[in-house]
């Protein structure tokens, strides 16, 4: 007789000491045995990476950014932790993991102070409704989302040039007449260049060349767009790109994603089928929302009216520049993100990259990616009795 699998404590404790056996393909992704703790600490390395890949480009005001967010979540676990029954419940490593990918989604412009409001925030709201092993939604990642929206600067944003790398102040900076990562500081006394986004970039030029893309205006646009506003494929693929903290370091989310796969915490298929799903969102939605009410017959489906080859280099630069990558390695990698059930977290992933792609496109102050998942993270328990699977004994 097949011995029935351990059940994972919903509170952080020790894993089994052996693996359950006969693990069917039915079963959750997460089946061998892993502690909570080692899962939110790989988590945690994981995400360092592109962490240290922010603090390089945009200097010492962003380390001090992330190292007050986990000062203050740690100062606010200790203080719920020793004086209120429910903080006793709360994990270090769980706290430590939110508050480190909070910290990858935040502007690298915000003020100082605000800093330690998020940090603080994201452990009351952990303690409120998230604890570890009993969160439906991860709600730690409200408090950065909010400062985004409320706090989102709308114009260019600082990156530090080559030479000054780490060291330099983004407060010190000027803009750039075009969109250029200097080795060298332009005038004495400069540390920094303000760059526009390469989302808000492709958004402003789809908006001016939706009524038309097939247009001469509209190749033309394209063509002053790629030459003198966006970064070069191997900037955009180094990082030096005006971004949020944990999202511009391209080659430190893959290898971080890689590094999460090996170790079983991230599903491949689950990442591969998400980018897949934000692919075929940004092919299928309107160049502009504004088209919706006017053009509807070629806003779905906009870049098929564009040149193929422009069309590809606008996919590349879009999947990269906003939060695609991030959230698809880091959100898909937090427990309780995906259903159980394998068909109902193909469907969830597909809705998920497709939501996450038409956010985009309408230009909310949001990471699109990171909230198009926690939009649809309620929906999972539902997906799961929706598309259960019938045991094969029963058929």
């Amino acid at each position: 007789m097949t011995a029935k699998a351990p059940p994972i404590p919903d509170t952080p404790g020790p894993a089994p000491t052996a693996a359950p056996p006969n693990v069917g393909e039915g079963r959750p992704f997460l089946s061998w045995p892993v502690a909570r703790r080692e899962f939110y600490q790989t988590i945690s390395v994981s995400v360092l990476l592109p962490l240290l890949w922010g603090i390089a480009v945009f200097g010492f005001r962003v380390a001090a950014i992330i190292l007050t967010t986990l000062a203050a979540a740690g100062f606010a676990h200790f203080l719920l932790a020793r004086f209120t029954e429910r903080g006793k419940l709360l994990s270090w490593s769980h706290t430590i993991a939110y508050t480190m990918i909070a910290s990858g989604l935040t502007a690298p412009l915000l003020a100082w102070y605000w800093a330690p409001v998020m940090g603080a925030s994201i452990v009351m709201l952990i303690w409120i409704a998230g604890l570890p092993g009993k969160q439906r939604f991860h709600i730690a990642l409200l408090a950065p989302l909010a400062l985004t929206a409320i706090f989102l600067p709308a114009g260019r944003w600082p990156v530090l040039v080559l030479d000054h790398l780490t060291i330099g102040d983004i407060d010190r900076s000027i803009p750039a007449q075009i969109y250029r990562w200097p080795q060298r500081s332009p005038q004495r006394g400069v540390d920094a260049v303000l760059l526009p986004r390469p989302e808000q970039v492709i958004q402003r030029t789809l908006g001016k060349i939706a009524d038309n893309p097939a247009g001469l205006q509209a190749r033309v646009a394209l063509e002053n767009m790629f030459a003198m506003n966006l970064p070069s494929p191997p900037t955009l693929l180094l990082g030096g790109v005006a971004g949020r903290i944990g999202t511009v370091g391209i080659f430190a989310i893959i290898i971080a994603g890689l590094y999460l796969s090996y170790r079983h915490i991230l599903p491949p298929k689950a990442w591969a089928l998400f980018l897949i799903a934000v692919v075929v969102g940004l092919i299928l939605g309107p160049l502009s929302p504004r088209v919706l009410h006017h053009e509807f017959w070629q806003s779905i489906g906009g870049l098929w009216y564009l040149p193929p080859e422009r069309s590809i280099a606008l996919l590349f630069y879009e999947l990269c520049s906003s939060d695609f990558l991030f959230a698809s390695v880091f959100i898909l990698a937090l427990p309780g993100t995906l259903p159980i059930e394998p068909v109902a977290r193909n469907v969830f992933l597909v809705i998920a990259g497709i939501t996450a792609a038409l956010l985009h496109r309408m230009a909310i102050p949001l990471p699109p990616a990171t909230a198009a998942l926690l939009l649809l993270q309620p929906i999972s328990p539902g997906l799961d009795m929706l598309l259960h699977r019938r045991p094969w004994l029963l058929e």
